[in-house]
């Protein structure tokens, strides 16, 4: 008894080192799985341990002499009645009668309809609409609205929004119905996407890891010697990691075919574009056509006149803006004109009075060489009486 509880302790410690190596091993990259040698899939050894495969590390295990090696693929066709792909890649799925019973018996279909939608009054639409999904059952996973601007007054069309809502699935033609007599449907889109095949194929393997799982706990508890418990603790690991992989896949699956996807493109308009077509005769196209015509004319018009009122504070803004601007202007090139003009008038008045100087210069020298000459004329005359 006493050594038997020291076995089991060791075999826990084991376990314990054993998996968090598994983990470290898996985090970087999962191995391939070694079963032993009856020709099902085996797992690649380290190369510390590749090394000592003589001495029975990776080749033989011990614990495989005792229990044999167990076939997992037999197993399963025996258990649950699936067959290997026939590549040979260890894949599990139904046989060709059970995947048509599968079938028959529950089909997985994903839906989804895309929505577009005019109304003339926006805000009541998106009430009604988030009112009908209430009552459905759904929710809104995704909204985009956009309630105009007032900066852009050519725009006719401003507000719209686009919704991604989930419906259930059996409430689906309902609330198709119900919308489509809030306002008026200009495009509408239905797909259908039938997944029971993959859903089966996911299922399967799911089981077959679980199987392989109870199978690996079996011969975890009778295995004996630490390189044995460590390798079923990391296939175990592995096992787990894609059990839970094929359980996520589920989910996905079922949450898309359990519940419809509506795609809803909503725009607010003055005019609802007609659904329906009617036949006119060429008179009839031609009046309605010149009266449409004549009111878009008168509407331009309109809109035109009360943009011009809207934006006139804005024009009077500018102009103002424009005069102060041009008065500043104004004053500036005067300023400068005067100084301009002063200047010029100084320059003109220096050149004028030197301009006089060098004449009175001119005058006083003509007259100085005058004198002088009659003073020689006199002095010439005196020498002839003499």
């Amino acid at each position: 008894m006493k050594n038997l509880t020291y076995k089991k302790l060791f075999k826990l410690s084991a376990v314990t080192l054993s998996a968090i190596s598994a983990l470290s091993l898996c985090a970087c990259g999962r191995g391939t799985a070694y079963y032993g040698k009856n020709g099902v899939q085996a797992a690649a050894a380290p190369s510390s341990m590749e090394s000592n495969a003589g001495a029975g590390y990776y080749d033989e295990p011990s614990y495989y002499d005792d229990y044999d090696y167990y076939d997992y693929e037999a197993a399963a066709e025996e258990d649950y009645g699936y067959t290997t792909n026939v590549n040979g890649g260890g894949d599990a799925g139904l046989t060709s009668t059970q995947i048509e019973a599968s079938v028959a018996a529950n089909r997985k279909l994903i839906k989804t309809v895309n929505m577009s939608i005019e109304t003339i009054a926006f805000n009541e639409f998106i009430n009604n609409l988030q009112n009908e999904v209430n009552k459905c059952g759904g929710y809104i996973e995704y909204e985009y609205s956009y309630n105009g601007s007032a900066y852009n007054q050519d725009n006719f069309t401003n507000k719209n929004a686009t919704y991604t809502i989930r419906i259930p699935d059996s409430k689906l033609d309902s609330f198709v119905g119900a919308v489509s007599g809030l306002a008026s449907v200009t495009d509408k889109t239905t797909s259908t996407e039938d997944i029971t095949l993959n859903y089966v194929d996911t299922e399967s393997k799911k089981e077959m890891y679980e199987a392989e799982q109870e199978s690996l706990m079996a011969l975890l508890e009778k295995a004996e010697s630490i390189e044995d418990i460590t390798y079923l603790t990391q296939r175990l690991t592995e096992i787990r990691y894609n059990i839970e992989s094929m359980e996520s896949k589920l989910r996905v699956y079922d949450d898309l075919t359990d519940y419809a996807t509506v795609n809803i493109n909503v725009t607010e308009v003055k005019v609802l574009t007609p659904t329906v077509v009617e036949e006119k005769t060429l008179s009839q196209e031609m009046k309605e056509g010149f009266e449409q015509s004549v009111g878009d004319v008168i509407n331009g018009i309109k809109h035109s006149f009360a943009r011009f009122v809207i934006r006139l504070p804005y024009l009077i803004r500018t102009l103002v803006i424009l005069a102060i601007i041009g008065g500043i202007i104004f004053a500036i090139v005067r300023i400068i004109i005067a100084i301009v003009k002063k200047q010029n008038k100084k320059y003109r008045d220096a050149y004028e009075a030197k301009k006089k100087e060098i004449e009175e210069e001119k005058k006083k020298a003509e007259g100085k060489k005058a004198e002088e000459k009659k003073a020689e004329e006199a002095k010439k005359v005196e020498e002839k009486k003499d």
